[in-house]
């Protein structure tokens, strides 16, 4: 188990991390507020919102050794984008 490297995602306003919450419930994934942590699929998730910023940072702090890093933020960017 090991922590990822932290994402950075920019542009996001207000308006879309409201939406951004609202896919991420309908998945299972309990997230309230504008940072927080969270478990789904075995995994630890820890995120952080600023709205003055328009950036969302989200890291994977722990997960199982044979799911790569690179996955997880290829499979978290295709959700946002």
């Amino acid at each position: 188990m090991a922590n990822c490297p932290t994402i950075t995602l920019t542009e996001i306003t207000a308006d879309k991390y409201q939406s951004l919450l609202a896919t991420a419930k309908a998945q299972g994934l309990d997230l309230t507020g504008e940072s927080g942590s969270t478990t789904y699929q075995e995994m630890d998730f820890t995120w952080q919102y600023s709205a003055a910023a328009a950036s969302l940072i989200i890291q994977c702090t722990n997960k199982p050794f044979f799911v790569p890093c690179s996955m997880i933020e290829s499979r978290i960017r295709a959700l946002i984008c």
